[in-house]
């Protein structure tokens, strides 16, 4: 059990698989360039709304703070334990265990226990009948928190996080040499896809001295990742705008 509560944090820490993708863009393929060659392609940036996740709760016929960043909701169908934490690490599998562990020594059978970063959802445990051996651990993070943290295993600074129904924008400022920019591009875009699965293309706003729109369709990256496109038809799929100025 101990293994599969790793698994799970280690997810919401973004240590995905995607870190090891060897797929690479073509050397001849600079930011520079297609920059350059994109001078007069236009791009229409209008605005978009946010997606906004907050955790459901069954109910709350009690309601009692037990400690000053612990609240427990009760009602007939269960028990909802909510608390905040400062820092997402391995302890929270501990404190979000320990926290059902004792209401269900106060009697409860069906417990859910939600962590929270501020005001940000991050971690919920379920436990049904009072079954300890079976927990169920979930993500609960918004896709725009999911996004920007999973983008803190890069060495980029994150500005703004927008996810749609139809496409997943980031901008960012990439801190690493440009040169390693388009190694790391393809895994960045993986890991936005994978925080935000429905969306159909993947855009990132580079911010520098010049500011470039760099995007790519679901379909070409899951593709590129599977073998069905060759770094260069991966690398013509990729669009590339520059952006003025504000």
């Amino acid at each position: 059990m101990k293994g599969k509560l790793l698994l799970v944090l280690l997810l919401i820490v973004g240590a995905y698989l995607y870190l090891n993708w060897d797929f690479q863009i073509p050397d001849d393929l600079s930011p520079e360039q297609l920059i350059d060659t994109a001078k007069n392609v236009t791009n229409s940036l209008g605005e978009t709304s946010g997606v906004t996740e907050t955790p459901s709760s069954t109910g709350t016929e009690g309601s009692t703070t037990i400690a000053e960043n612990v609240t427990v909701l009760t009602s007939d169908s269960g028990t909802v334990i909510r608390f905040k934490t400062e820092v997402i690490d391995e302890s929270l599998i501990g404190v979000a265990y320990a926290l059902a562990k004792k209401e269900h020594e106060n009697g409860s059978e069906n417990i859910r226990v939600e962590a929270y970063f501020g005001e940000e959802p991050i971690l919920a445990l379920t436990i049904e009948n009072g079954d300890f051996d079976n927990p169920v651990f979930e993500d609960i993070r918004r896709p725009e928190f999911r996004i920007e943290t999973d983008l803190g295993l890069f060495d980029v600074l994150v500005h703004n996080v927008t996810v749609t129904n139809d496409t997943a924008s980031v901008s960012l400022e990439y801190l690493a040499g440009e040169d390693s920019f388009w190694r790391d591009y393809a895994r960045m875009s993986l890991a936005i896809l994978e925080d935000a699965p429905w969306v159909e293309r993947v855009e990132i706003l580079y911010l520098g001295e010049r500011n470039v729109s760099v995007s790519v369709s679901s379909n070409a990256l899951l593709k590129a990742l599977s073998g069905e496109l060759s770094p260069g038809e991966f690398g013509d799929a990729v669009k590339i705008v520059e952006l003025e100025k504000e």
